[in-house]
């Protein structure tokens, strides 16, 4: 919904680790230890050592201790042992005696944060020498009072003493805590209802420098937020995005001049959701891009509107709404030459409502009901006069599939989707079987094959865009088409491990648009598909955890089709043949906290006149590499707030926004940088 697709960059949703090198982590943290061998920052008392233990005849080697309040025990404390050489976690529970204990721990320099909801937290040095040492701990935490809470003299009052991996956990555990009502909550309780109110939030700001190939340099700004929490009861999440292009000059004076276009966007989402499973979802999207050309102004504008509901209805039912207004102008049309269908202008209302249930423990159920209109305006008509020409459509789909578990591991699934276009119906019955081969693999298999279509076959006005996120897996046979069929296999243990192999091939049957990108100045970046074409697809995600500190996902998509024809808005016609590769490589680097992107699109669009006296059309060849860094700063500038900064590079060839030449060897050049701060 951003300027910049969201999926693509690393977030820095959980700290990881340190900048530094675990030589100079190690010195540091004895530097600090000399200088203050037993910081609490709040009432604490820390002993170590057999000496110090309670009496006893024999010690494994272990940490152990008490965390207390007012010299009694103190139960289901958070307890954190963070080791400063190589930045390891290790957390704890307390028992209803207050106790905790960590075993088979090394020789290193320690943190110890004890912290429970309604406390102010203690914080501890501990130095092992030995591993095979018993040492014994006793902190004692301080009750803290409202007056103190509304103050702020809580947790973040020891914010720097406090380890950013440490800050994170205690974030999420004190929302977890209070969700489950467990102790006071952290920050501030809400008078009215004394419910918690938890807020994370994110802000991101970048700027930079766009080079367009013949149109010269512009600036790019953005600007974002995230804020995802509760609300006493109401579960609330915020996005937004800000994008802007401002030309830095024009390239040359007189006819002919082009200067860099100029544009703004902006993207809003608010969810909110209840405990009682109820989802409503707002979400706005706007773009608009003007540029010149032969001293010609050219806009191009897009507008998206969606509300969402989803409610459950008892104990096994659930009901899903959504409403969608689209309005654009320029937006769909290439610049080159395009179907006859792409209108130039069009608004769009689309209408859905879902029931899904649980009829028995083995089959469940899914109908609903869709409505779609469009009103387009085109220049000219179809047949190359220069008349304008608005044609309104109007659609009513009905589906519903249901699924039957015939044994344990096996899942069989069919449905038939029916639409009423103009008078004229078309039915698409749907099955599918999915079988569990393992507890950590599952194969899938799905098809859908439309029998029916009394629509003429040279309506041509049939047009759909598909904003396609090749980085996302999604089921190809969940689109309306002719024809798909698709195989998939999966494997997942964990979130550190998975597997996905998706085989599929679509037969279109209405002109498509594939977007590859979210950008607004990136919409060249797209490839036409017209009915006819038909597309085999492959694509793999592999999710592997390379060593213990090194988190790394990898994905492709490749595809390579056509056949159908390209009627031109040149009153030519043309054989489709379209291909692309898209692929990334997602790293996390734990010890570093380092998050490290890379991704390669090429797309490719040909098409052959079937007249062969017609003149040649360009073709669409793109390429574009894509390197995005973050890093985290908290070690560097010893903040506790989590500051990361990013870096995104981008290098792309081929043709671009306000020029008509395809295949360009001149290279677009792309570099933005800025931080994000999240707390």
């Amino acid at each position: 919904m951003s300027s910049d697709n969201p999926r693509f960059i690393p977030h820095i949703a959980r700290p990881l680790g340190a900048w530094t090198a675990p030589a100079l982590a190690a010195g540091l943290a004895a530097a600090c230890a000399l200088l203050a061998p037993a910081s609490a920052g709040a009432a604490a008392s820390a002993s170590a050592g057999p000496a110090d233990a309670p009496a006893a005849t024999a010690r494994s080697a272990a940490v152990a201790g008490k965390v207390l309040t007012d010299a009694r025990p103190l139960g289901a404390a958070r307890v954190y042992l963070y080791r400063l050489t190589d930045l390891t976690l290790h957390k704890a529970l307390t028992d209803e005696r207050g106790g905790f204990s960590f075993e088979a721990l090394p020789a290193g320099l320690y943190k110890i944060i004890a912290h429970k909801p309604g406390f102010v937290p203690a914080v501890v040095r501990l130095t092992r020498t030995t591993a095979e040492a018993y040492q014994f701990l006793e902190l004692e935490l301080a009750e803290q009072t409202r007056a103190e809470a509304v103050a702020g003299d809580d947790f973040w009052s020891l914010r720097a003493e406090v380890p950013p991996d440490v800050l994170r956990e205690v974030q999420i555990a004190g929302i977890e805590d209070s969700a489950r009502g467990f102790g006071a909550p952290m920050g501030v309780a809400l008078p009215e209802t004394d419910r918690p109110l938890e807020l994370l939030a994110e802000m991101r700001a970048m700027t930079g420098v766009d080079h367009v190939p013949g149109s010269g340099d512009s600036q790019v700004t953005q600007g974002g937020v995230g804020i995802e929490g509760r609300l006493g009861g109401l579960k609330l999440g915020i996005e937004g995005d800000y994008w802007q292009l401002q030309p830095a000059a024009a390239v040359e004076d007189g006819p002919g001049a082009r200067v860099a276009g100029s544009g703004e966007a902006s993207a809003l989402s608010v969810e909110l959701a209840n405990d009682e499973d109820v989802r409503v979802l707002l979400r706005s999207r706007s773009n608009r891009l003007v540029g010149v050309r032969d001293a010609e102004a050219l806009s191009i504008d897009f507008e998206h509107y969606l509300l969402s509901v989803s409610h459950s209805i008892g104990e096994n039912g659930r009901s899903d709404f959504s409403a969608q207004y689209t309005s654009e102008s320029n937006f769909y049309r290439h610049g080159g030459i395009d179907p006859l269908e792409i209108p130039e202008a069009s608004r769009s209302w689309r209408l859905e409502g879902t029931y899904t249930a649980a009829l028995t423990e083995r089959s469940s159920l899914q109908t609903g009901v869709r409505y779609r209109e469009q009103q387009s305006a085109f220049a000219r008509s179809l047949t190359g006069l220069p008349v304008p020409l608005a044609a309104d459509q109007q659609q009513v789909d009905l589906f519903g599939r249901a699924g039957t578990q015939v044994r344990p591991s096996v899942l069989v699934e069919y449905g038939l989707y029916s639409a009423l276009h103009d008078g004229s119906l078309s039915l698409s019955p749907r099955g599918g079987l999915v079988v569990q081969l393992a507890p950590a693999w599952q194969a899938s298999l799905a098809a859908s094959q439309k029998v029916q279509d009394d629509r003429p076959a040279d309506d041509v006005r049939r047009f759909t865009s598909r904003l396609r996120n090749p980085l996302a897996t999604e089921d190809a046979c969940e689109q309306v088409d002719e024809a798909c069929y698709q195989l998939a296999i999966r494997q997942q243990r964990g979130e550190d491990e998975g597997l996905s192999l998706a085989v599929s091939h679509r037969a279109v049957d209405e002109t498509q648009r594939l977007y590859f990108s979210e950008s607004l100045t990136d919409r060249y970046e797209s490839l036409y598909l017209v009915p006819g074409d038909e597309l085999p697809e492959i694509a793999l995600a592999l999710t592997r955890r390379i060593t213990p500190k090194v988190l790394a996902r990898f994905e492709t998509h490749l595809a390579e089709g056509g056949g159908g024809v390209f009627y031109a808005t040149d009153s030519e016609a043309y054989e489709n043949s379209v291909r692309y590769l898209v692929a990334s490589v997602d790293t996390h680097f734990d010890g570093t906290s380092t998050g490290l992107f890379l991704a390669f699109h090429h797309l490719q669009q040909d098409l052959t006149a079937l007249d062969a006296e017609a003149r040649p059309a360009p073709p669409v060849d793109v390429d574009r590499l894509e390197l995005m860094l973050s890093q985290d700063l908290n070690v560097l500038l010893g903040m506790a707030t989590d500051m990361a900064l990013k870096l995104n590079m981008q290098l792309s060839r081929g043709s671009w926004a306000w020029s008509d030449e395809a295949g360009s060897e001149e290279l677009r050049r792309r570099l933005l940088g800025g931080i994000a701060l999240r707390f």
